[in-house]
């Protein structure tokens, strides 16, 4: 090396990138824990309702089953009633 490029590297060496770099880790890391934080609360908030919908379509489902149900043993009634009439009337 000549005695200019070896004046250049021990400057660069001495003063150069160690000095002028700060690492932005710790910042990246805060960053990424707070985003884990939020996605599983996020996630938790989603399964809780999701549960309470499941819940309530379970509810809804059984009270109808039972008026469909009810339904078709009134029809029943009635067109038993009504085959009586029928028959009275005759």
């Amino acid at each position: 090396l000549s005695a200019a490029d070896r004046d250049m590297m021990s400057a660069f060496l001495s003063t150069g990138a160690s000095a002028q770099y700060v690492p932005q880790s710790g910042q990246i890391v805060g960053i990424l824990k707070q985003m884990h934080d939020t996605m599983k609360q996020d996630l938790a908030d989603l399964t809780a309702a999701e549960e309470a919908a499941i819940k309530n379509f379970e509810e809804l489902s059984a009270a109808k089953t039972k008026e469909i149900e009810a339904g078709g043993a009134a029809i029943e009634a009635k067109t038993e009633r009504k085959g009586k009439v029928g028959l009275l009337i005759v």
